[in-house]
C-alpha cells in the first residue's frame, strides 16, 4: 500500500516542471522516471529507443514503474509520456496512488517545444498524442495544463485535497508502525471496550502521530472507545497552543484546549533551578488528571516511546531508583484511572520518519531545552544510548526484552529470595 502522485501527460505537457513544485508544495520527495531510466540505462530514452527500439526500453520502464511502486512512499513521480499507455502500467499506477493528467493542448504544446527539442523525441507526432488521450483519461484527476503554472498547481491542490489530507494514512511505513501499536497495546490490555481515553497532544511529533494512530485503531476496533485531545498550556513564551487546536479542528478530532498560563510563574529559573522537568510534568499532570474527571475520561494516553522506557530505566539504575521504567498501562490519579503509552514499544527514529509524511504543526521546543542539553541527565542517558548502539546494534529492541524478562532469583531484592537451604 503506497499513496505516491503519479504525473502524466503527453510529451512537453509540462510534468517535470509540475511535479517538481507539487513536490515542494506538499514537501515531498520527487522523482522523474526518464531521469532514473537514463542513469540506468545510460543513454536517454530517445537514444535508448532508437538504439534498441521501443519494446525494449517500455520492458525497462515497466520495471522501473514496478520497483518505484515497491519502495516509495507519498512521493511525487513524473512519468514519461508512453508510461501509462501499458495495461499493466495502468495497474500498477492505480494500486499505489494518485493518477494526475496534465490535460495540455496539441497547439500548447506545440507552441511550448522547439523544434531542436521535436527533433529528439522519436515518438512525437500528432496521431500519437490523439491516441493516447483516451488512455490518459483514465486518470483520478484531469488538470488544464494550459494554464499557467501557478494556476494548474492551485487546481491540483483543490481536487486533491481529500487524497492528500489521508495520503500518509495509506502509506506503508505509517501501517508498519499502526500494526506494531495495535500489537503492543494488546500484549498490555491498553484499549478496552468504552474507554473514554483523553490523548495528551503536548505539540510534539511524538503526540500528533500517537493521535493519528489511535484514531485509525479506533476506526478497526470490533468495540467502541471515544478520544478526546488535550493540551496543557502553562504559559511558556512563543507557545502558541492555538495552532495545535487548529490542526485538531481541521483534523475532525474532539480536542479541548486548557490555558493556565499562571502555572509558567511556578517554572521560571529561579525556583526550578537545572531541574524543571520534575515540577513542570507534575502540574501538567495535576491539569490532565482534573481534565479527566471534568470530561468523564478513565484513561490517560501519553506518548513516550521506547526510546523514552529505555532511557528511564538507564536513569531509574543510575540513580539508585530501583529497576523500574514507564509501564504501558499503569494506575494513575490515586488508582481511579489508568495512564497508558501506546507507543511504549515503537522506536523513536520509526516516529520521526512516519512523522515527516505529516504536515504537523512546528511548535518551539521547552523553554529550558539548550540547558537540558547541554548539561541534563535524559539527554546525557540519550547521547549514550546512542553510543552504546554502535557497539550493541539493536539495544534498544534488546533491552525491551531484558525488561520484559524480570529473574527475581537473579536480582538483590531480599524480598524475592530465598536463603533457606531447605527450600532447595
Amino acid at each position: 500500500m503506497a499513496a505516491n502522485i503519479y504525473i502524466t501527460g503527453f510529451m512537453g505537457a509540462g510534468k517535470s516542471t509540475i511535479a517538481q513544485k507539487i513536490a515542494a508544495c506538499i514537501k515531498r520527495p520527487w522523482l522523474d522516471t526518464d531521469t532514473l531510466l537514463s542513469e540506468k540505462l545510460q543513454a536517454t530514452p530517445a537514444e535508448y529507443i532508437r538504439a534498441n527500439g521501443e519494446e525494449a526500453f517500455r520492458t525497462a520502464e515497466h520495471e522501473l514503474l514496478g520497483a518505484i511502486a515497491e519502495s516509495e512512499d507519498f512521493t511525487v513521480i513524473s512519468t514519461g509520456g508512453g508510461l501509462p499507455c501499458l495495461p499493466n502500467n495502468q495497474k500498477i499506477l492505480h494500486e499505489s496512488g494518485l493518477v494526475v493528467f496534465l490535460d495540455a493542448s496539441w497547439e500548447t504544446i506545440d507552441a511550448r517545444l522547439t523544434d531542436s527539442e521535436k527533433a529528439e523525441r522519436p515518438l512525437w507526432n500528432r496521431q500519437r498524442f490523439d491516441e493516447r488521450q483516451q488512455i490518459y483519461r483514465k486518470c483520478d484527476i484531469a488538470l488544464d495544463a494550459n494554464a499557467s503554472i501557478d494556476s494548474i498547481i492551485d487546481e491540483f491542490m483543490v481536487k486533491a485535497e481529500g487524497f492528500l489530507k489521508n495520503a500518509p494514512l495509506k502509506t506503508r511505513s505509517f501501517q508498519k508502525l499502526l500494526r506494531l501499536c495495535a500489537k503492543d497495546s494488546a500484549d498490555f490490555n491498553i484499549f478496552q471496550k468504552d474507554d473514554r481515553i483523553l490523548v495528551g497532544l503536548s505539540g510534539g511529533e511524538d503526540s500528533f502521530l500517537m493521535m493519528h494512530l489511535l484514531q485509525e485503531l479506533k476506526r478497526r476496533m470490533p468495540f467502541e472507545i471515544t478520544l478526546v485531545g488535550t493540551t496543557i498550556d502553562v504559559g511558556y513564551p512563543g507557545f502558541d497552543s492555538d495552532r495545535i487546536r487548529e490542526y485538531c479542528i481541521a483534523q475532525g478530532w474532539d480536542y479541548h484546549l486548557r490555558k493556565v498560563p499562571e502555572l509558567h510563574k511556578l517554572l521560571t529559573s529561579d525556583i526550578v533551578g537545572t531541574k524543571p522537568c520534575p515540577r513542570c510534568s507534575r502540574l501538567r499532570r495535576g491539569q490532565l488528571h482534573a481534565l479527566m474527571k471534568e470530561l468523564g475520561c478513565n484513561k490517560l494516553a501519553l506518548g513516550q516511546h521506547l526510546d523514552d522506557l529505555c532511557v528511564s530505566f538507564l536513569m531509574s539504575l543510575f540513580h539508585g531508583g530501583g529497576l523500574k521504567t514507564m509501564g504501558p498501562n499503569v494506575p494513575a490519579d490515586g488508582r481511579t484511572a489508568r495512564l497508558v503509552r501506546p507507543l511504549w514499544g515503537l522506536r523513536k527514529d520509526d516516529i520521526k520518519q512516519v512523522a515527516k509524511l505529516f504536515d504537523f504543526p512546528i511548535m518551539p521546543s521547552c523553554p529550558y531545552e539548550p540547558m537540558l542539553a547541554e548539561a541534563g541527565d535524559r539527554k546525557f542517558i540519550e547521547n549514550l544510548l546512542e553510543t552504546l548502539e554502535e557497539r550493541f546494534p539493536g539495544i534498544r529492541s534488546a533491552m525491551r526484552h531484558s525488561m520484559g524478562d524480570l529473574r527475581l532469583e537473579h536480582l538483590l531484592d531480599k524480598r524475592f529470595i530465598s536463603t533457606d537451604d531447605t527450600h532447595l
